[in-house]
């Protein structure tokens, strides 16, 4: 094997790299309402989902609220001693399940979107503790464009969520 072959291996290793992070990549949060308190172990969570989109499924709502608690749960920090009650409410603004072969032969089109605004209560009294919005999109072709779904994106969302309310960076 010559070096211009060993080389345009390994670029194509590098896109593939490149296109592969896209997918998991967590997007950042943006503030509606700044975080006054952050999640910390031995705290308990709930999360509810509902949506202004009416293309989600109830079943795809508890499938996201569950991995919301868990990667939450995951991701919590030490805490200072006393326990907190907290309820995440996760409101599905866009939610677009996309088409991978449109994706495959049209790259920009079909593509997958779940945007949301999650809304941060310290329980009993639901004192709002912060308010943030997350978008996440995947718009590329190829291969790897009918590799991923919603599942995929639905994961690197739940992801973003616990990261923003646990405060890890």
């Amino acid at each position: 094997m010559n070096i211009p072959q060993i080389l345009r291996r390994l670029s194509v290793l590098a896109v593939a790299f490149t296109l592969a992070s896209c997918a998991t990549r967590t997007p950042n949060a943006v503030y509606v309402t700044p975080l006054t308190a952050a999640i910390a172990q031995g705290d308990r969570v709930s999360t509810t989902v509902s949506t202004t989109d009416a293309r989600m499924p109830e079943a795809d709502r508890a499938v996201l609220a569950d991995r919301i608690t868990q990667d939450v749960m995951a991701l919590a920090q030490p805490g200072s001693g006393i326990a907190h009650r907290y309820l995440l409410e996760v409101n599905i603004t866009r939610y677009a399940r996309g088409n991978g072969l449109v994706r495959t032969a049209l790259p920009g089109m079909g593509q997958i979107q779940l945007d949301g605004v999650v809304s941060v209560y310290r329980m009993p009294k639901r004192e709002k503790v912060g308010e943030f919005i997350i978008n996440k999109s995947f718009m590329i072709g190829g291969l790897y464009g009918v590799s991923v779904n919603m599942n995929t994106i639905a994961n690197t969302f739940a992801q973003a969520v616990a990261k923003t309310v646990c405060q890890v960076r």
